[in-house]
């Protein structure tokens, strides 16, 4: 003779499989980031953007849940190098640009809170170091340093003066 489940386990047992079909219902829902490769060029959307060089690093760009977005940089393992400050996001109704260069650099204009920042990596720390480039010259891209001429005003930016 078969031993007879009891009704509770039936119930349990049909209640737990429920709750599995509904998690992985869920779950398929989320979709992951898409991945992309950049060599250098302008970063406008959500992903995971690996950058084509020697050093093996990638950019993730998040949406949150309050629709502002932030980026990390990181390594082959996904260790974070880097993180935007989780006080100055980008907002999709202001103006960003996010800027990648050949050397893996990042250059990004918010004018949410008016800042304009270089992300540049120091070979001898094996960091990143953040510079605000209007209060210090440096040189930028010039597909962004165009990018920002057209679409912003730069009175006291010292990497615009001439």
């Amino acid at each position: 003779m078969k031993p007879k489940m009891s009704k509770t386990i039936k119930k349990h047992g049909i209640l737990f499989f429920s709750l599995f079909l509904f998690s992985i219902l869920i779950s398929c829902g989320n979709s992951p980031l898409e991945s992309r490769n950049l060599k250098s060029g302008f970063i406008n959307e959500p992903g995971i953007y690996h950058i084509s060089n020697q050093k093996r690093r990638n950019i993730l760009v998040k949406e949150l849940k309050d629709g502002s977005i932030i980026f990390a940089i990181r390594n082959a393992t996904n260790k974070i190098l880097f993180q935007q400050s989780l006080n100055q996001t980008f907002s999709k109704y202001h103006y960003w640009a996010l800027y990648v260069d050949t050397n893996s650099n990042l250059w990004y204009h918010n004018s949410d809170y008016d800042s304009s920042q270089a992300i540049i990596f120091d070979e001898k720390t094996q960091q990143y170091e953040m510079k605000d480039f209007c209060q210090i010259r440096l040189e930028l891209p010039q597909e962004f340093k165009k990018e920002l001429e057209l679409k912003t005003s730069f009175k006291n930016c010292k990497s615009f003066s001439e």
